[in-house]
């Protein structure tokens, strides 16, 4: 996953650039509502989805509980769990290593495992990468770590 560490540094017009249209109007109206706070606009996005998907939102209580999961499977994405190895290894193995690319792939397969539409996570797992500052994600890996032998 080194090859796409730079996706974390990327500034937050470049991440938020890789959504599409109507999900970049509704992310920008969310941070504008919450003064750029991007957890909680997460958590907007996850609680303002129609009915069809409603084992991840409409109900406030849970938004919290399914962010959690939704930041275990990046986690388990990028710090190297075997659940995502064939995702990873298709993204090692490509030339693209752009952005769009990246996210449409990482929210694909989280979308898949957690039985949702990969187009509905990205903007979330968007904003979760661009809440996680400019580190490396061997930098991130081991906060998560230490996070949770700390609790």
């Amino acid at each position: 996953m080194e090859k796409y560490n730079h996706i974390l540094s990327k500034d937050e017009k470049e991440l938020l650039g890789v959504l599409e249209q109507y999900q970049l109007d509704i992310i920008n109206n969310f941070l504008e509502q919450t003064n750029g706070d991007y957890i909680e606009s997460a958590n907007k996005w996850l609680n303002a989805t129609p009915s069809n998907t409603a084992k991840f939102g409409s109900q406030p209580s849970t938004s919290k509980l399914y962010q959690e999961k939704l930041l275990e499977e990046i986690e388990k994405f990028l710090c190297g769990d075997e659940r995502y190895e064939e995702d990873r290894k298709k993204l090692n193995n490509t030339a693209d290593t752009s952005s769009k690319f990246f996210i449409s792939s990482m929210s694909a397969a989280i979308g898949s495992y957690l039985g949702v539409a990969g187009a509905f996570i990205a903007p979330v797992i968007v904003l979760l990468l661009i809440s996680f500052g400019k580190m490396s994600i061997n930098a991130w890996c081991e906060m998560r770590k230490s996070n949770r032998e700390n609790l």
